[in-house]
């Protein structure tokens, strides 16, 4: 006898071959990355009352994050809402002395709704000063901020040196783009020289053409996209 499969079995294994799919996507890396290795990140899924990161041989730490801070309206057919994190943290690792990051990440949004939604501004963004503990003063600013709906984009720079950084919702094997950020490039004089992914786990790429005197300020910088919050996953629908 051929044995019977019931629709909830069939349903059952979709979903879990879906969820299964969805786990295994991973950012799409400019070719000048294809031969980096890897460095898989540990920790983001942990207690958030105690995040500990680690990939490769660097460690982000002594995470303090403050409550998001936010608020919304609504009249008629207007809606807005706002939000507010900050964090601090430091990174270090084997070739790397412990360098201190603070970031905040702030969101806007306002939009008509008549049944079909007009959207009149989505703005978020993101910075953080980052820093060598030891010199406090030699100061490095990641500045990101979007358009719409897209990942964001800016610069990671001290004085006349800047670190070109973009995010990419592009997916490694398709050509479909990701409903939000999978992750982040950063490139000197328009050659990509370090990853971060951003989706699940997460993961690093700093390339051996990272000059040696930027590679603790992008790490630093990897270090915050990676306890980086969406907050406007927090907004009303």
């Amino acid at each position: 006898m051929r044995p019977k499969v019931s629709f909830l079995a069939i349903l059952i294994l979709t979903t879990v071959s879906g969820f299964a799919k969805l786990k295994e996507a991973a950012m799409r890396l400019p070719p000048e990355l294809n031969g980096t290795e890897r460095l898989a990140v540990a920790g983001r899924q942990g207690w958030k009352n105690v995040e500990r990161l680690t990939f490769g041989g660097y460690l982000v730490n002594n995470v303090d994050r403050s409550y998001t801070k936010g608020s919304s309206l609504q009249i008629l057919f207007y809606e807005g809402a706002k939000a507010r994190q900050s964090f601090a943290f430091y990174a270090q690792g084997d070739d790397m002395e412990t360098w201190r990051g603070e970031a905040e990440t702030t969101a806007r949004r306002r939009a008509l709704d008549f049944d079909v939604e007009i959207e009149l501004r989505n703005k978020s963004g993101f910075g953080a000063r980052l820093s060598p503990l030891s010199r406090p003063e030699e100061v490095w600013t990641l500045k990101l901020a979007e358009k719409r709906e897209k990942p964001f984009e800016g610069d990671l720079s001290r004085g006349t040196q800047t670190v070109k950084v973009r995010g990419t919702n592009k997916l490694a094997g398709t050509f479909f783009a990701l409903g939000e950020t999978a992750g982040y490039i950063f490139e000197v004089a328009g050659k990509p020289v370090a990853a971060v992914e951003v989706i699940n786990d997460g993961a690093v790429w700093l390339s051996p053409d990272l000059a040696k005197e930027l590679r603790p300020p992008v790490t630093a910088a990897i270090s915050s996209l990676l306890l980086f919050e969406e907050l406007r996953k927090t907004f009303p629908e």
